[in-house]
């Protein structure tokens, strides 16, 4: 188990109901275990936490196959486990992708055998928490055929630390996990971590923020200067690099660094980063090189450029590809990859249409180790957003999908807000980019280089994420990034059974997860297309969580006459960068879809709706919903007292307290302000707009 001082999550392993117990005991209390990798030295140490706590007894692990016991578990490779299972066929097991795996129900000698292999000990790691997924949910594993292998092969969470301040860009449940000032020095957090990632599927992670400098930040290589993020490229800090990738090794998941595009400036005594220069070209190999002598199996780097004062290739005159090139090819003879973000943001009228504008035109001109790495839409992970028209425009470029897991537009660490709805609805829509029936997740899917990052959430709190239900969020994610077909609720039901427990109080913390997302949309933007209505300033306690609306005129362009944004032909034209029939669907205010239409049109405040509601009322009605939705998810929450322990109840229901008081916040807020503008009143007569 965890240690006692934070909380272990959905890796509980309480022991299993007793309809199963007595089954699990016969079938698993006795288990062989290659010991030919390190990732064997996890597997072995998780069976006999998960086993131990399931079983309610300490597993007996062996060195060599039992005999003449009714019933083990037998994990390993397909040429070790040969002699147990026949029929396992090793050519199947080598045909599967390196983290996927086998699990089967065999008979061997008598005795009743559970044999779990895989083409790599990546994959034995994967199965084994699979397993104990299963037996954790109470699922039957007597009779089992299961072939599992990930959607996506790349799976990576970018975990926005930054190092030597303990802050967490983003993050909302405490200090940085990482002390780097102690590094290469580890503890046992680390190693939890990495358990947390590697029992829903994560195979990636990138230690520290994309925003690697500050900007317009003088001297910052002085030595005696406050660190900075791209510093961790540094000879002297590299150590530091190589001990958490070595935690990471023994869990499957390989270790990225985020760097600055003016590393050669910053890290050496070059006075240009220019991507075409030979002197940048020699510097990068050398550095990679250095990374790889003591890091054989890092995964690469991660890089933000000409975006939010982040040096790039524009500052010398470069396009895009020019700039990932020199740094891909440096990595390309050690098999690293270079995870380049499409997130540019510069002056324009019009941030939605400035991705596009700016890598479509480069498709096929990346090297082959460059992920283009995409925001899931083309603004800046608001509550809801269309999906990014990147997404079926590359056809000749490996793309990556970026989620944030953390909350910064959906309540930070106090509302609860369950995310994976969001995702299904970004994965599953159809890009029409290789005709009907091209959704995200087929374009991303089965393609080397190709897969989806996470903005991650984890802090120092004892709960991880700031808020015991927020958990869920980072489930979700891994299982949707291993499996992009399956259901929220299915996620969401996997998550509360291992994390709170099954029956009455497991349905209703399902429920609300279920209700939480919508609720969060209709208070935050009024539910019909709306985004950036919240504080911007710098001086705030955290940014982007106290409603603003005035702050972002550019974005929500209301006027006494309207209220939305122009994105048909006649305006920016971003809805004329999908494909058809997309983009006449949204070119139409009659056919665009309700909940995206003030993002693609300015519509008058009295404009009608298809059930005749006007804009307005529309905007009133939805704020108001989404407050008595989330005052309903805390009478439910509340009904739970007694039902689960003290501490996580008393957390959560605290922080329902101040979700509701926030949420009439930005309800109160936003009427207000449509009411200001538009000079109706709300027909209902609530206040303020009345």
């Amino acid at each position: 188990m965890f240690d006692s001082e934070y909380d272990d999550c959905w890796l509980r392993y309480d022991r299993a109901e007793s309809d199963r117990l007595d089954t699990y005991r016969r079938l698993c209390t006795h288990a062989y275990v290659s010991d030919a990798g390190p990732e064997l030295v996890a597997v072995r140490e998780e069976l006999r936490r998960g086993l131990g706590g399931l079983l309610d007894r300490e597993p007996h692990l062996w060195h060599h196959p039992p005999r003449s016991v009714e019933g083990f578990l037998a994990i390993g490779g397909p040429e070790e486990l040969r002699p147990i299972s026949e029929t396992v066929d090793p050519e199947e097991v080598r045909a599967l992708d390196d983290d996927g795996f086998l699990i089967r129900s065999v008979e061997w000698e008598g005795s009743d055998c559970t044999v779990l292999t895989a083409p790599a000990d990546a994959g034995l790691v994967y199965g084994t928490f699979h397993l104990l997924r299963l037996m954790s949910l109470g699922e039957p594993i007597d009779d089992l055929d299961i072939v599992s292998e990930p959607a996506n092969a790349e799976r990576i969470v970018d975990h926005w630390d930054n190092p030597f301040r303990r802050k967490v860009e983003r993050g909302y449940a405490g200090p940085s996990i990482f002390d780097w000032e102690r590094l290469p020095d580890l503890n046992e957090r680390y190693a939890d971590y990495a358990r947390l990632l590697a029992s829903v599927g994560i195979n990636g992670i990138s230690v520290n923020n994309v925003n690697t400098r500050i900007p317009g930040r003088e001297g910052a290589n002085d030595a005696t200067s406050e660190w900075e993020g791209w510093q961790l490229i540094e000879s002297r800090n590299l150590e530091k690099i190589a001990a958490l990738a070595g935690v990471f090794r023994r869990y499957g998941i390989e270790l990225y660094l985020s760097v600055n595009f003016a590393s050669p400036v910053l890290a050496s005594d070059l006075d240009t980063a220019d991507p075409v220069e030979p002197e940048v070209a020699a510097w990068w190999e050398r550095k990679a090189t250095e990374v790889y002598d003591l890091i054989p199996d890092f995964g690469g780097f991660v890089v933000k450029a000409d975006s939010e004062g982040q040096l790039g290739p524009y500052d010398y005159d470069r396009d895009h590809a020019e700039g990932a090139n020199v740094i891909a090819e440096a990595l390309a003879p050690h098999g690293g990859r270079l995870w380049w973000r499409a997130f540019v943001y510069s002056e324009h009228d019009d941030r939605a249409v400035q991705a596009y504008e700016t890598f479509e035109p480069l498709d096929g001109e990346f090297a082959d180790n460059v992920t283009v790495q995409i925001k899931n839409g083309p603004i800046d992970f608001q509550p809801r957003e269309p999906v990014s028209t990147l997404f079926g425009a590359m056809p000749d470029t490996d793309l990556g999908c970026e989620l944030q897991i953390t909350g910064e537009y959906t309540g930070q660490g106090v509302h609860a807000c369950y995310l994976v709805p969001q995702w299904k609805e970004v994965l599953d829509f159809d890009t029409h980019a290789d005709g009907p029936d091209t959704p995200v997740k087929e374009l991303l899917a089965d393609r080397e280089g190709q897969g989806i990052a996470g903005v991650g959430i984890v802090g120092d709190d004892p709960n991880w994420f700031g808020h015991y239900l927020l958990g869920s969020n980072l489930y979700g994610f891994g299982r949707l990034a291993w499996d992009p077909d399956l259901g929220s609720e299915e996620i969401a039901d996997e998550w509360t059974r291992q994390t709170f427990g099954a029956g009455d109080a497991g349905e209703t913390i399902l429920e609300i997860l279920m209700e939480s997302w919508q609720a969060s949309i209709d208070y935050h933007t009024g539910g019909i297309g709306l985004m950036h209505m919240m504080y911007n300033g710098e001086a705030a306690l955290e940014n982007h969580y106290d409603p603003a609306p005035e702050e972002w005129p550019e974005y929500h362009g209301a006027t006494e006459e309207g209220i939305g944004y122009d994105r048909t032909a006649a305006g920016s034209g971003y809805a004329g960068q999908y494909r058809e029939p997309i983009a006449a669907r949204y070119e139409d205010p009659e056919t665009c879809p309700e909940e995206l239409l003030l993002f693609f049109h300015h519509l008058p405040w009295d404009h009608e709706l298809e059930d005749g509601t006007t804009v307005v009322q529309r905007l009133y009605d939805n704020c108001f919903a989404g407050v008595e939705a989330v005052e309903e998810l805390r009478d439910r929450w509340q009904g739970l007292e007694g039902e689960i322990d003290e501490r996580r109840y008393r957390h959560v229901a605290e922080r329902f307290d101040e979700h509701v008081l926030q949420a009439k916040r930005w309800r109160d807020t936003l009427c207000a302000f449509f009411y200001e503008h538009s000079g109706i009143k709300d027909e209902h007569g609530r206040p303020p707009a009345v």
